[in-house]
């Protein structure tokens, strides 16, 4: 399987892998620009932001330094839209810095501020499943518009655990959960995430563990031994009697990405989050120019879920954690 080109200190190679099948560029220019786009639609989320960068070759300086530079990671006058085609509704999207946003950019060899993003509010918009979405791109200066579509993906029917129900993870057999697969090539990743306050020395400081269920997985439905869970809770905390647990419920997160990611995965292990430090994907998906990737994604939370009686006791008291002072 090939890797994902990750960073600009490999940008050059990702240039020449992606050249070798599009005529446009030229590698003996002086300089060659390379759009980059990252833009996942979640209709779960309560706002859209997509990620629209360019990416150098210059001769006369590193890739290191030009990343450094804002003015020549954003284009100045991009324009971003988002057009639902059946019915032509179109939406621009703000230019936002991730930063004041809540979404800062991890530190890498990309310059961290400011962190440009655009945005549209989901209350905003209009997003139907199964329908046809064209994301449009206008840099400016007489350059090819960007274009690409993605049918938005169909939320999975998951009829348990339900919303405020009870989460039982019972040592003694596997733990089992389905759903409908609605969607032709959709993937998932799953996880419990266990929610508990701990004390110390009179400080309560509330605290979670990840379960993590299924990675970038095409099954549609979950069968794993649950001592695994009571593994992972035994190998993460410490054991010390001075320290209290008290357990106070679970969420079940279950996401679906579309075909367009499943490809981008396909090919190396995907970066999505618009947080990301920066990786260049050597994969043009559906763009009519660049690289990057245009998909969706449905993340289905299940939030205050009830630890079921035994599975209380069980973290209380049972062999692999009984001695972690849970209550």
């Amino acid at each position: 399987m090939n890797k994902i080109i990750k960073g600009f200190v490999a940008i050059i190679v990702s240039v020449v892998i992606f050249t070798a099948c599009d005529n446009d560029f030229d590698l003996v220019t002086d300089k060659v620009e390379i759009p980059v786009v990252y833009a996942i639609i979640n209709a779960a989320d309560t706002a859209q932001y997509f990620r629209v960068e360019r990416a150098f070759i210059d001769e006369n300086i590193s890739a290191l330094d030009i990343a450094q530079i804002p003015d020549s990671l954003y284009y100045a006058d991009a324009v971003v839209t988002l057009t639902r085609v059946t019915t032509g509704e179109a939406w621009i999207m703000d230019e936002v810095d991730g930063n004041l946003e809540g979404y800062p950019r991890q530190d890498g060899v990309f310059a961290t501020a400011p962190n440009t993003l655009y945005k549209l509010r989901t209350a905003d918009i209009t997003l139907e499943p199964e329908e046809q979405y064209m994301l449009t791109i206008d840099i400016g200066d007489n350059r090819p518009q960007i274009e690409a579509t993605t049918v938005l993906i169909k939320p999975p029917f998951l009829a348990t655990p339900a919303d405020e129900g009870g989460l039982n993870i019972d040592p003694a057999r596997r733990f089992r959960i389905n759903w409908n697969n609605n969607s032709t090539n959709a993937i998932y990743d799953a996880y419990v995430r266990l929610f508990y306050d701990e004390t110390i020395d009179g400080v309560t400081t509330p605290k979670s563990i990840d379960w993590s269920l299924l990675k970038n997985s095409e099954i549609n439905e979950i069968d794993v031994l649950s001592t695994g869970f009571y593994d992972l809770v035994g190998n993460s905390l410490v054991v010390d009697p001075s320290i209290t647990r008290q357990q106070r419920g679970a969420s079940f997160t279950l996401i679906s990405g579309s075909i367009e990611i499943s490809d981008y995965i396909r090919i190396g292990q995907a970066n999505l989050g618009i947080t990301s430090s920066g990786e260049i994907p050597v994969y043009e998906g559906s763009l009519s120019y660049g690289l990057g990737l245009f998909g969706s994604r449905f993340t289905d939370l299940r939030d205050d879920l009830v630890l079921t009686q035994l599975t209380r006791d069980s973290l209380s008291s049972g062999p692999r954690t009984g001695d972690l002072g849970f209550q």
